[in-house]
């Protein structure tokens, strides 16, 4: 998980994106606030298909840092994982159909955010990648995401959801987009985006032992969000968050490791306003 860190007090200022070459160990950080990220402006699309990683630094009060290296499945997925194709899902009327056609994760970005919702305003997207949309947990990380995204003005970030299957539990699909996430989704039948995130397994014996020891109950049940913890269909392959700038590279990566785990909404706000001051 890439984490971004405030270097100092002061407020955000400006950042600078600096493009030091490709780089097959980049996912190490140095002690001068570099970090190693998808990033691949001003490339070709021929380009991109090669490029790996590139090194940026943030020359503001915010420097992107790493406390653990990105995923490595994500490293790898990257010359392709924008190619992949999701599925868009008509999440209107109370119910939940397939579009019929498919576009690459960099069209399903640019789609987003050429939306009457965000008219081509948004420097960035939020990507959810859903665990299972029935599930409380889900329900809060919508939630938290969606005020994440309301607390930028004038339509500055926007957002979408993956899920990885449909017509299981349709019912909390639509109570997930009607109540606590109303942005669009997406159908990520073969599971790419979950893979790129390393396909991480929820441990079924430590399913409560996780629940307690993240607070999840008491933080949940603060927020009034009703639900089970339990919900339809796959559970066992979590997910996560990813970040694209405005010409859709990804540039942050949240990957979900253990059920119940809050995310680092914080840390997803100071990406973004990386992002925004470049």
């Amino acid at each position: 998980m890439l984490s971004v860190k405030q270097t100092t007090s002061a407020a955000v200022g400006a950042g600078t994106l600096v493009r030091s070459g490709p780089c097959r160990k980049c996912n190490l950080v140095d002690n001068a606030g570099n970090c190693f990220s998808p990033s691949t402006n001003d490339l070709s699309e021929s380009e991109e298909d090669n490029t790996e990683m590139f090194s940026h630094t943030f020359s503001s009060s915010l420097s992107l840092s790493s406390n653990f290296p990105l995923p490595k499945s994500l490293v790898k997925s990257i010359p392709r994982i924008y190619k992949e194709q999701l599925e868009p899902l008509d999440m209107r009327f109370g119910t939940v159909r397939n579009e019929g056609y498919t576009l690459s994760v960099r069209k399903c970005h640019k789609k987003v955010l050429s939306t009457r919702q965000f008219s081509r305003r948004a420097k960035a997207s939020i990507a959810f990648i859903v665990k299972r949309p029935g599930c409380i947990i889900c329900k809060e990380q919508g939630l938290m995401l969606q005020e994440l995204v309301q607390s930028f003005p004038e339509n500055r970030i926007a957002a979408w959801a993956v899920v990885k299957e449909i017509d299981v539990d349709n019912e909390g699909l639509t109570a997930l987009y009607q109540n606590y996430f109303r942005f669009p989704f997406f159908l990520d039948k073969k599971m790419k985006l979950y893979k790129a995130l390393g396909n991480n397994i929820a441990n079924p014996f430590k399913f409560f032992y996780n629940i307690r020891k993240n607070g999840a109950r008491k933080r949940i049940a603060d927020r009034g969000i009703e639900g089970t913890f339990m919900g339809k269909g796959d559970g066992v392959i979590l997910g996560g968050v990813l970040i694209f700038d405005a010409k859709g590279n990804i540039r942050y990566a949240f990957q979900e490791n253990s059920t119940g785990e809050e995310l680092p909404i914080e840390e997803f706000r100071c990406a973004l306003n990386a992002i925004i001051a470049e």
